[in-house]
């Protein structure tokens, strides 16, 4: 029987409740492999923990322990918490601390999410048993971003003995390096994990669990009769997840690409099971515009440079930025301008003011940091009244700032303050309808 591979999000973990419910459904299904996030909040309050000063990270440690006992107790089912949180110990006093010591800090969320959920589903005899994610995703020594490793992880895997009648619980975000040093695969990493699992053991499935049921035409939050979408392409689902859809961890859609593993997302709330299914799809192109989703991305910069003086052109503009840690997205050209998106969520004041003074070094046209990038994903999208017939629509009196457009994709860079509310209006006006 092949297997399938269940993922369980820090919200789908929120409370003793959701994670009873977790476990009714892992009692039910009894899945090949369940990776596990950390409970909601646990991960931020472990971020928070690493950045801080002695004084705050013993009032950090008292909240961790308070948070995952009164869930323990909710449950009640016996959990060393103390034990868990005595980890963190070593660390209180340290004045620096080094990205290793960042990996091992963070990743003790997903080692108490795993131990609690294990010791539920136990207590209800159900036959499940742990995996360590340190033995089986075995990555680089990037302890921040880790790149996986997936030869070495084929090979070890190969002398893995596992039972076909065993439902086996793994720690998500987790790898570890050749050397045997914790890494982690970066923030929502936990998604990569069930894909890498799912590529290294040819499983049939990827189901993600989350608070949503499924992909929507836009996140619901800001859009309130957002649509669930049946289905979409790993490339519709790949450019949602690049431009600010949170529902996927972008760098999990690979290894389900290379294998031809389709995914499954939905709720792990709603017992009826909708959700949208993610798969290789061969679309026509379409020759009349069709919108199949939206995307938003806050806390952008606009930045646009001359690089006329530069011997090389665009490669050398290119290649000086990336020296100086400068990423940019969507770089569009004209008359020796370039133009780029840089995408600075979770960026603080002073990472900004560092970019502005890395930035300094060139002919900066303009620079602008309040920006939002709007994404619409469909078909015919390069179309030339597309735009034209957008902005009519919205009624703007000034044409968004940057555009970059594909048949698949168009993005357009607005300011911050008005991008939910024009989002808004395009899903209303075009979304179920061509443009």
């Amino acid at each position: 029987m092949p297997s399938v591979v269940y993922k369980f999000g820090g919200t789908s973990l929120g409370s003793a409740e959701c994670i009873q419910k977790v476990c009714d459904i892992i009692y039910a299904d009894e899945p090949s492999f369940v990776v596990l996030s950390a409970i909601a909040g646990v991960t931020d309050m472990l971020e928070s923990f690493y950045a801080s000063s002695a004084q705050e990270r013993r009032s950090l440690l008292r909240d961790l322990q308070k948070k995952h006992e009164a869930i323990v107790r909710d449950l009640n089912v016996p959990f060393p918490v103390s034990s868990w949180i005595s980890r963190l110990f070593p660390y209180v006093n340290q004045q620096h601390l080094s990205v290793a010591d960042r990996a091992n800090i963070l990743a003790l969320g997903e080692d108490i999410a795993v131990s609690l959920v294990k010791a539920v589903c136990r207590s209800r005899s159900l036959n499940i048993q742990s995996l360590e994610a340190r033995d089986v995703i075995l990555t680089d020594d990037n302890y921040s971003r880790a790149t996986p490793d997936l030869s070495l992880m084929r090979r070890s895997w190969k002398d893995r003995q596992l039972s076909a009648n065993t439902s086996y619980i793994i720690q998500g975000f987790i790898g570890a390096s050749q050397a045997g040093e914790t890494t982690i695969l970066g923030r929502g990493g936990s998604d990569y994990t069930a894909a890498l699992i799912a590529e290294i053991c040819n499983a049939s499935e990827v189901r993600i669990y989350t608070d949503v049921s499924g992909v929507y035409t836009m996140d619901p939050k800001v859009v309130e009769n957002a649509q669930r979408i049946p289905e979409l392409s790993f490339e519709e689902m790949q450019n949602l997840a690049r431009f600010g859809a949170k529902v996927l961890y972008p760098p999990m859609l690979s290894p389900c690409m290379r294998a031809g593993i389709p995914i499954f997302v939905t709720s792990t709330f709603h017992s009826t099971q909708e959700g949208t299914w993610i798969y290789a799809i061969e679309r026509e192109e379409s020759l009349e515009p069709k919108i199949t989703a939206l995307s938003l991305r806050q806390n952008q910069s606009l930045c646009s440079i001359d690089f006329s003086s530069l011997d090389q052109g665009m490669d050398e503009l290119v290649y000086k930025l990336h020296s100086l840690g400068i990423f940019p997205e969507l770089i569009t050209t004209q008359n020796h301008t370039c133009s780029f998106i840089l995408d600075n969520e979770g960026s603080s004041s002073e990472k900004l003011q560092s970019l502005q003074h890395a930035l300094s070094t060139f002919r900066v046209v303009r620079l602008h940091h309040d920006m939002a990038l709007i994404t619409i994903v469909g078909s015919g999208l390069s179309c030339p009244k597309v735009m034209s017939t957008m902005m009519e629509g919205l009624h703007l009196q000034v044409a968004p700032l940057f555009c970059s457009q594909s048949s698949k994709v168009l993005s357009f860079a607005v300011m911050s303050s008005c991008a939910e509310s024009i989002i808004a209006q395009l899903h209303n006006d075009f979304v179920k309808q061509d443009i």
